[in-house]
């Protein structure tokens, strides 16, 4: 007999020259087997082998956890096909957190596990889908469950989910999005419905009107990351250009992500999802978990569905667990939901490639390439995953319009991948992955049917012919497939292994590019070499200056039966310069607001000069030293000329041109006049433009429906208008439109009929202002001001000329104390509008002024003072006996007294300030 016995903080073993250090689990080891025996009674056991053989079809187990890639938990009767074999407890099934204070546990099963084993239990959640089942319990009640051949895994469920970034910098022209806009307008989600899995949207948002659809599945949380994740996804752009998402006409739903499971398969095929966008994060662990390999179940069995994750914004924090634990820059994935293999995990960069230092980094747990890609964020990577889930959808529609089938999950993450432009640290990294997504090329690469797929069995190969252009240069290959999910813990999680590799006419192979994924900082830092992957599903093969011809072989290395895969390829060419920003469709700056980045593909060297004109005539010098390379070039403060521009590049003698684009910055617009049915709109002079188009807000956009050369509109009927929404694009002679109005509601503009506002304002030892400000003078003969005396109103003076729309109107003898203004407004066609400017105090002449007075007992007494205005006071109150029932300090000219305490009758009051002391009777009631 022999024990070996591996500690919950830290496993050790030394067999046959085995080392593995874990710190979530405990196995206890005992009596190796020989290839003698057969026992019946021995079941599960572990197993060394020598390579992945384990893995493959011909073996006669079941494997029920990879310890690593040698050692194996199994589950049959061992017949001596390995060296090596010893018994095992089941406490391999065990990963629970002993501190763990949430009474939950996930039970993982197989398909024949008998439920009425939980009769006596609190059955929480049962995912059918995936074989687990959520369960209410303590630790002690668990381990009923140890024993039983169904259960193959229980453990904690120790987190909430939480969300990870907030909406602040909408920008799709990093990504390249706003290409695919302007060239496929019709390209826009409206045959695709996607899932948004944490919170739920707002519904009634105007930029995601009308397109939702009721799940069944929603949170009753509605909260604003989960909108503006919509936004991004899917804005219609009704509210302004940066409310204009990537899919502005796809169905949007909803699934709450409270315990950060995937769906059942049966709802993803009811509702047609085939992405789910999850921009949210759970506690760090560097493990294989239950969550984990559920998702990689959950696009195994919907080959068409695509998981698309946050990296998370924890990049300066440190690895508690697991083989990376403690290195500083790595391994900060937000919870084990991103250590899958199927779903695409995206992280983050600027508007120029950098990752920022918050933003989560690889590698996974197990070593494997995660982000697979980034996209443009400066606020966090929620905002990057949706980004490339809307991006996602568009490239499912545009395969079905050219396929007529769904867009298998595999091809479309290999899309992504193998379109993505390298930033960050040079080639294959561990924080921004294969490179940020463009949109773009990997519309092109599925446009142009750069792709193929097979399937490979065990030791099998497909070959594929691949034949470039003499001018090709950058030939980019990748390499992607569905995994079979893991068993939870699984140490690597890979099951199939694939192999790509590029041969060449004489038979030499070019390898994919592998990162070194050793457990220390300066390893993992380490620049991509080429090399067998043992590791991830997607793998990359770039040459940058190919052959005429290749061979893409794929080799099943080890396979568990049959696996199908997809590969993706692109190539640029030599000398090639094109515009990515701005397009035709785009204004600069992007928003109107601030600076925008002139954005190229090109594989020229060296410098550019960048020039812009609005003749076509006359151009300006933007910079003589612009550097091809970097892709971009920011304009700083552009002239807002309200214009039609266009740029060129001029790079040796060859000029390459843009569109024509606009410049201009957006319309300012506001409410005229609220009256009745009618309301006035008005907005500022745009330069340059011919007229002005006016939309409301419809069903789901915004709809124009008057255009007029003017700068108002009265709409003598508001109430024909479902919505308070509107706004105003001013349009060229060319027929281009400059930037519009934010859209606005009418209601909301502080506008009563005419009126924006009409107070008083005091100026001690001059009089009152009376400040009124109009929405519109159109239609006004004049303004008269009152004061109310006594027990009426008595002018005081009035605006016979109103030419202008604000006005400081000064009543220069106001009464000593209370004060009361109202105005009249006389219009042409007879009619009037009184308002009032409210109340105030004034006093010059006395010291002070105390009301009301009498008072009831319970209201407040106010106090007015002049000569003690910035100096402290003291207020005393004496009762008729001449006892002091009330003393306090005044700080200011105005001061409220509570008179709850006092009860009625005569009181005496005393205001002394410096040496003078002010006197007087008040009665309460």
């Amino acid at each position: 007999m022999r024990g070996i016995v591996l500690s919950m903080l830290a496993i050790v073993w030394s067999i046959a020259g085995f080392t593995q250090k874990r710190d979530d689990w405990k196995l206890v080891v005992e009596d190796e087997i020989t290839s003698s025996d057969l026992i019946d009674t021995v079941r599960t056991f572990l197993i060394e082998a020598s390579g992945p053989v384990i893995k493959q079809s011909q073996i006669n187990y079941e494997i029920l956890r990879s310890i690593d890639e040698n050692h194996h938990v199994v589950n049959g009767r061992y017949a001596g096909e390995f060296g090596k074999a010893w018994k095992v407890n089941d406490t391999w099934k065990l990963n629970l957190d002993e501190h763990a204070k949430v009474p939950y546990f996930y039970l993982v099963t197989t398909e024949n596990f008998d439920r009425s084993a939980l009769n006596s239990f609190e059955v929480v959640h049962q995912y059918a889908s995936h074989n687990t089942i959520l369960i209410k319990g303590n630790r002690e009640e668990m381990m009923q469950f140890l024993s039983n051949p169904d259960v193959i895994h229980i453990t904690n469920k120790v987190y909430e989910p939480f969300t990870e970034s907030r909406v602040i910098d909408m920008n799709l022209n990093p990504n390249l999005v706003n290409k695919i806009h302007h060239n496929f307008p019709l390209l826009n989600g409206s045959t695709e419905t996607i899932s948004i899995q944490e919170n739920n949207f707002n519904v009634t948002d105007i930029d995601l009107l009308g397109r939702s659809r009721v799940s069944g599945l929603e949170s009753e949380v509605v909260d604003n990351h989960a909108t503006e994740m919509a936004t991004v996804i899917a804005g219609a752009g009704n509210s302004f250009i940066t409310g204009r998402g990537v899919a502005s006409e796809i169905t949007i739903t909803s699934s709450d992500f409270s315990d950060a499971m995937p769906d059942t398969d049966q709802h993803y095929q009811d509702f047609g999802i085939k992405t789910q966008n999850h921009s949210y994060g759970i506690t760090r662990a560097s493990e294989y978990g239950v969550e984990a390999r559920a998702f990689d179940q959950s696009a195994f069995q919907n080959r068409s569905l695509l998981h698309v994750f946050s990296s998370g914004n924890e990049g300066l924090q440190l690895s508690a667990d697991g083989m990376y634990e403690g290195i500083e820059g790595f391994a900060n994935l937000t919870g084990n939901i991103k250590m899958t293999k199927n779903a695409l995990v995206v992280g983050s960069v600027d508007t120029v490639g950098n990752v920022p230092s918050f933003v989560s980094r690889g590698p996974a747990y197990d070593g494997r390439v995660k982000p697979e890609v980034v996209a443009y964020s400066m606020v966090g990577s929620s905002n990057s995953a949706a980004l490339v889930s809307g991006i996602s959808a568009l490239l499912q529609q545009q395969y079905a319009e050219i396929e007529a089938g769904d867009l298998p999950s595999a091809l479309n993450k290999a899309l992504l991948v193998n379109g993505a432009k390298d930033v960050g640290p040079p080639g294959l990294d561990f924080l921004s992955g294969y490179g940020s997504v463009d949109a773009w090329g990997s519309l092109q690469a599925l446009r142009d049917r750069q792709f193929d797929g097979g399937t490979v069995g065990m030791g099998a190969v497909e070959s594929f012919t691949l034949n470039i252009p003499a001018n090709a240069i950058n030939l980019k290959v990748t390499l992607c497939w569905t995994d079979l999910p893991a068993n939870v813990n699984d140490f690597p999680a890979l099951v199939n292994d694939l192999d790509l590799r590029l041969m060449d006419e004489d038979g030499a192979p070019t390898l994919p590019w592998v990162l070194n994924e050793n457990a220390n900082a300066t390893d993992l830092a380490k620049e991509a070499s080429r090399g067998i992957d043992v590791l991830n599903n997607v793998e990359q093969v770039t040459i940058s200056d190919p052959l005429l011809s290749y061979t893409i072989e794929v080799e099943g290395t080890s396979v568990s039966e049959f696996q199908d895969f997809y590969i993706v390829w692109q190539y640029d060419t030599v000398d090639s310069f094109e515009w990515d920003f701005p397009t035709g469709s785009d204004n600069m700056p992007y928003n109107g607001e601030t600076g925008s980045y002139f954005r190229w593909s090109t594989t020229m060297n060296g410098m550019g000069t960048l020039t812009y004109s609005n003749d076509d005539t006359n151009w300006t010098t933007l910079a003589s030293d612009v550097d091809l390379a970097a892709g971009h070039w920011r304009w700083n403060n552009p002239p807002i000329v309200n214009d039609e521009v266009r740029a060129r590049m001029e790079i040796g003698g060859e000029v390459f041109e843009t569109d024509i684009f606009t410049i201009s910055e957006p319309l300012s617009a506001k409410v005229g006049f609220n009256c009745g049915d009618s309301v006035m709109l008005r907005w500022d002079v745009s330069p340059n433009a011919m007229d002005y188009t006016i939309s409301s807000l419809g069903e789901k956009n915004m709809e124009e429906f008057a255009t007029t050369a003017d700068t108002f509109l009265v709409i003598p009927d508001k109430g024909v208008f479902a919505s308070r929404q509107f706004s105003i694009q001013p349009n060229l002679p060319s027929g281009k439109q400059l930037l519009p109005t934010p859209a606005f509601d009418y209601t909301l503009q502080g506008v009563e009929c005419y009126v924006f506002s009409f107070f008083q304002s005091i100026a001690l030892d001059t009089g009152i202002y009376l400040n009124l400000s109009l929405g519109t003078t159109a239609g006004i003969e004049r303004i008269v001001f009152e004061r109310f005396e006594s027990d009426s109103y008595k002018e005081i003076g009035g605006i016979p000329d109103v030419s202008k729309e604000e006005y400081a109107f000064l009543d220069e003898m106001p009464n000593q104390g209370y004060n009361e203004h109202r105005a009249t407004i006389y219009f042409a066609n007879g009619r009037e509008l009184t308002l009032s400017a409210g109340t105030s105090f004034y006093l010059t002449e006395v010291p002070l002024r105390i009301f009301p007075n009498p008072i009831q007992a319970g209201e407040p007494l106010n106090i007015i003072t002049k000569e003690f205005e910035n100096r402290i006071s003291k207020l005393e109150l004496v009762d008729h006996l001449g006892a002091l029932v009330y003393s306090r300090l005044i700080n200011g000219s105005q001061d409220i007294i509570p008179t709850d305490a006092l009860k009625s009758g005569i009181y005496f009051y005393r205001l002394i300030a410096d040496d003078n002391t002010y006197s007087g009777r008040i009665l309460i009631r």
